[in-house]
This record gives C-alpha cells, structure tokens and sequence, in this order.
C-alpha cells in the first residue's frame, strides 16, 4: 500500500537514514500539502481542528499521487517542514503506527534508553513505609495504614479511610513522582490532583473539620472540590494558596528560584512574603523570596504536560532541554555559551521519541544534539 509507504520514509528521512532515491520517492505534492498546512498551523490553533484538516490533506495527497501522477523531482527546501509538521501536527507517528500492512518492511526498533515518561509513582507514610504504584491494575486495592486505595484506572488512585470513626490527629501520606513518572489522585473530599514529573504531594489521611491542608513540591494541576465551609490551601516554597473551590496549576521545585501560580478558573488568594493578592481567572503569579510579578498566561501552554503536550512558544533552549530532561529522566550537557537567542516553536506529543524531537529541533539549523546513554549533548551550529 502507498499510505505506509510513504509515512515509512519520511520517518528514514527525519532520523537520516534515507538514501537519495528514498528522498526522490517522496512526491512533491505531498511535500507542498504538509508546507501548506504548517503554514496554516504556524498560530497552533485548535488541536483538533488541526490534526483533521492536515489528516485529510495528507489522504488527499496520497489518493492523488495513486491515481498515477508522474513524481517530480523533489523540493528539498520543503522536506524539513514535511516532516517536522507530520510530528507537530499530534498525529506524529501515531498515524504512522496505526497503518498496518503486511507489505511494509519496517526497521525494527531499538530499545531506547530514554523513554518517555509514564504513569510511575509511590505512596509514602509518616512512618517511611512505602507502596510502589506503578503497574497496578484498575479495580485493585491496596491497604495503606488507615487508608484503603483503590486503582481507578492507570495512573489514577483515590482512597478512603477503612475506619469511618477514625478520630484524633491525622498522619501524613506523601504521593512521589520520580523523573519520567506521572500520577493522579483523588482526594477524600472529590479534589483531582494531577502530578507532573519529580514532584510530590503530601496530604493528611483524613482533613480537618475546619480546612484542607496540603503541600506541593514540583508541579501538580488541582481541581478543588467546591465547600465553603473548608477552604482548601496549598503550601509551596515561601507561598500559600487559599481557595473554595476551583481550577489551578502550581509550581514550585526546588531546582528554580522562583514558584508559579497560574488560575484558570474561580479565584485564590495568595499569600507571600510581600503581601497577599486574589488573583483573577486568566492571571499568573512568579515569585522568588523577594518579588511577586504579575501577568497573563497562555491556558494550552501552561497545561500542556497534563494533556501529555510539549508546547513551546519562543521558549529558549535552556527551558526546553530542562523540560526534556525531566520527563525522559536524561542529563543535559550544554557545550559553549552564549544560548539566549537560540529560541524554539514546538508542538508535540510527549509520548513521542525523545529522537524526534530532537531531529525537529535540529531542522531550525542553530542546534545539534548528540545522544550517549542518558545524556543528551547540546552543541551551537
């Protein structure tokens, strides 16, 4: 069949093991219908709407070029937006994975030593006892002190107490992501909390009567199940976070200097060493140990991890590669100086190769990237 065909050496083309008469195959309609669509794209609008208008080009072209059009020579000058728009698009490599067909002599695959990240994490109590997590089962339960955890589905655990009259001080329960793992969990009283790589929320096994109080190391999306009679606050580094009920994404490592709250709906009120602030839906807050500044966000950037997205809009390299880094769990070696104008446009599935995101990046000509084991090289061009 044409269709694999097809996607097959744009994939040999994108990682550089095509030979000249590959390139010549790829027809250059079906190169001028991808620079199309990337052009249409370059305002990265809506996901959806995006992926099935450049789908049905994409099928458009191929029916064409079966019907027995003669190939043209190629424009090579469109093939780095080819295929870079085949991956930025969210079909990637899905769209080349979900075609089959018997007469595809495909590469085998190698086994990666960086692999994207996945639904990995542990409970820990106030005693050091652990629960690993990963590879349970939806349905499963698992006894945890005075905790009953039950799996939702992959990657998504809510609980109860086993004893409804449990009284007296609360104990702790720590959930851990290492790099390259993610978690939800749902709180006892209907809150989502969604964990990002490397970080980690610690949150008593049952809320007091008169507030929810937890804290947050890394980055974790909330939403706050609404109560009026028990505001839910979030502790970070030198910050709190006080709300009833509503939508909003923090994030404090301790890698950075500074914490970030970005709300997306209803309204917080944020407590810091300069002052307190409610902060409307729409509204950012940076701050470090002196300063807070205030500005809008982009939402779809901002959320981008939890929808398993990488999107970058005139980010700088160093921000990229650290986003990398801590979802495939690699190491950044950076090699020269002088980085700040070297900045990058990227809209990608975080469950792709970290291979093809680093080939996309190496079409903009500034970066090349040598990949030993766990470390990721990045040379200036």
């Amino acid at each position: 069949m044409k269709e694999p065909r097809l996607i097959y050496l744009i994939k040999k083309i994108l990682n550089k093991t095509s030979t000249d008469q590959e390139m010549m195959e790829v027809d250059n309609d079906l190169l001028n219908t991808y620079h199309h669509a990337l052009l249409d794209s370059q305002d990265l609008a809506d996901k959806d709407e995006m992926e099935k208008k450049i789908q049905q080009n994409v099928l458009n072209a191929i029916r064409k070029s079966e019907q027995g059009n003669r190939l043209q020579k190629l424009t090579r000058r469109y093939l780095p937006y080819a295929a870079a728009i085949l991956i930025i698009s969210s079909i990637g490599f899905l769209f080349y994975i979900n075609i089959k067909s018997d007469h595809l002599d495909k590469p085998k695959e190698e086994h990666a030593v960086l692999k994207p990240a996945n639904d990995k994490a542990v409970l820990q109590n106030d005693k050091g006892k652990l629960v690993n997590l990963s590879g349970q089962k939806a349905g499963d339960t698992i006894q945890f002190g005075a905790l009953l955890l039950k799996i939702e589905k992959e990657g998504v655990i809510s609980y109860k107490k086993k004893d409804a009259d449990i009284t007296g001080p609360p104990k702790l329960v720590t959930l851990k992501t290492p790099k390259g793992g993610k978690f939800q969990i749902n709180l006892e009283d209907g809150t989502k909390v969604w964990l990002n790589t490397e970080s980690s929320i610690v949150f008593p096994e049952h809320f007091d009567k008169d507030r929810r109080l937890v804290s947050i190391q890394g980055e974790a999306y909330f939403e706050v199940a609404e109560s009026r009679s028990k505001p839910f606050i979030v502790q970070g580094d030198n910050f709190g976070v006080r709300v009833l009920g509503t939508k909003f994404n923090v994030s404090s490592r301790t890698t950075n200097k500074f914490s970030k709250v970005a709300l997306l709906q209803g309204s917080v009120q944020l407590t810091s060493k300069v002052g307190n602030k409610i902060l409307k839906p729409g509204e950012r807050a940076t701050m470090d140990a002196s300063r807070v500044i205030y500005d809008k966000f982009d939402p779809e950037a901002e959320l981008a991890w939890k929808d398993n997205y990488f999107i970058f809009k005139d980010e700088n390299i160093k921000s990229v590669m650290d986003e990398l880094a801590q979802w495939y769990d690699a190491e950044i070696i950076f090699q020269g100086n002088e980085w700040n104008d070297v900045n990058f446009n990227i809209r990608i599935s975080r469950r792709e190769n970290i291979e093809e995101i680093l080939s996309i990046m190496e079409f903009t000509k500034s970066v090349q990237f040598k990949v030993e084991g766990r470390r990721i090289y990045v040379i200036k061009k």
